[in-house]
């Protein structure tokens, strides 16, 4: 069983932020696995499903959806549950902030909180990526059956670098210090410009982004530093006061802090102990 995060290759790191491994085999004779919660999170990606089944429950509606083999989805804006089947394998692409705009060419906010079947936008070449992982002798064979479809994609891409491409990954890593005026001069345009062109390549305002980012930093940050209190967590990750954390848990989670960390301590991944793999490598 494997919960893992791997670095691509650096020649595709302006594109592709990570790629995450998970393999989870539950008894099914005496256990279901149960919901993961999946709150909002900076994410935006492709998903291969190798074994089992994915269903997403969304707590707003309640509606649940099972996810098509090969996903091709974009920046999450409501919280959501996942549901998997006992034997369960996926090989996840994170993409950087605006990486797979710069792939598709697609506007990202037509896949803001959407699911789309991958061959519908990619083609059936992307099939055949799939069917070559399923075949695939182990983890490093995966990764370079990956690698080797994107390098030949991303050669492809004829247009050069702009600055606001990397504006994404600034607010990713430092949303606490994320200042609008700054960042607009930094990408050369005006506020007005930058919001849109960011919207195009993220699918949300850079302000917005910033703000589920800095929610998302914070939790991880409890995940990880279970005894440190919400207070200096609040504080380490620029709220103003603590009320003001939780105001961002209720929107991004639609509970407390609290309540989403137990949750998430009863995730199938926590339960098969393969929770301390997830920091990645």
């Amino acid at each position: 069983m494997l919960c893992k995060r791997f670095k691509p290759d650096t020649k595709l790191l302006d594109y592709i932020k990570e790629y995450m491994i998970i393999d989870l085999a539950f008894d099914e004779r005496t256990f279901v696995p149960p919901p993961k919660a999946y709150p909002v999170n900076p994410e935006e990606g492709i998903r291969f499903i190798l074994k089992g089944q994915l269903f997403s429950q969304d707590i707003e509606s309640d509606t649940i959806e099972e996810r098509a083999a090969v996903t091709i989805f974009g920046q999450p804006n409501r919280r959501q549950n996942l549901i998997i089947t006992n034997h369960f394998s996926i090989f996840h692409v994170r993409f950087q902030p605006g990486g797979l705009f710069k792939l598709l060419k697609v506007p990202m906010t037509e896949l803001l909180h959407k699911n789309y079947e991958a061959r519908l936008i990619m083609g059936k070449e992307i099939d055949e990526i799939q069917e070559q992982l399923l075949y695939s002798s182990g983890y490093g064979e995966m990764i370079a059956v990956i690698e080797t479809y994107f390098r030949k994609k991303v050669g492809q891409i004829k247009q050069s670098g702009m600055p606001i491409d990397k504006i994404g990954r600034h607010i990713l890593e430092s949303p606490q210090n994320f200042n609008l005026d700054k960042t607009a001069r930094q990408a050369c345009l005006s506020h007005r410009q930058f919001e849109k062109r960011f919207e195009q390549l993220v699918g949300v305002t850079p302000k917005y982004y910033a703000r589920i980012c800095r929610f998302y930093q914070a939790y991880v940050m409890k995940e990880f530093n279970p005894a440190l209190d919400w207070l200096s967590i609040a504080v380490r990750n620029g709220y103003s006061d603590y009320q003001h954390l939780v105001k961002d848990f209720k929107h991004f989670a639609g509970t407390t802090p609290n309540v989403l960390i137990q949750e998430s301590s009863n995730s199938p991944d926590r339960i098969l102990n393969v929770f301390n793999d997830f920091r990645g490598v």
